[in-house]
């Protein structure tokens, strides 16, 4: 009898040992946590949180959106330690056509402090159920002279 009992106290401490070794290796995995701000059921805000034994800022994004509530722009922060400050990273504009969707990639530019680094242009053609067909990559160096990165169709 005291052997039966023994051995269901091994066991039930085994499990639980198991069970906590299990979730730790879950936890692992999954470094951030997504902090989102929604008005009207649209996602206007989003801190990326990094886990490190403490919660870390990390990235913002910040979205806008059109009287048809399709995305506009996604403006990407990153954290300054140092600073303390929410420094911009990059930015995508959305422009959209019956067609078409434009997208407009820039990076930051702290020298200039506007989103004129690395500027490239995606544009998509929509077939009549809306899905992209074809796919042309622009980049525009700071000569402002237009390059074809890809196309396809």
């Amino acid at each position: 009898m005291k052997t039966t009992v023994l051995f269901r106290m091994i066991v039930l401490v085994a499990m639980v040992f198991a069970g906590i070794a299990n979730t730790t290796v879950k936890a692992q995995g999954n470094n951030f946590i997504t902090n989102e701000e929604k008005v009207d059921d649209l996602v206007v805000s989003k801190v990326i949180y990094r886990l490190d034994g403490s919660l870390y800022r990390h990235m913002k994004y910040d979205f806008t959106y059109d009287d048809q509530k399709r995305m506009s722009s996604k403006e990407a922060f990153k954290w300054d330690a140092s600073t303390e400050k929410w420094i911009p990273y990059f930015k995508i504009d959305y422009t959209y056509s019956s067609n078409e969707i434009t997208l407009v990639y820039a990076r930051w530019n702290d020298s200039h402090r506007a989103y004129d680094a690395s500027v490239e242009k995606s544009v998509y053609e929509l077939n009549d159920a809306n899905m992209p067909v074809a796919y042309m990559n622009v980049s525009t160096p700071a000569t402002n002279e237009a390059t074809l990165l890809t196309a396809s169709r």
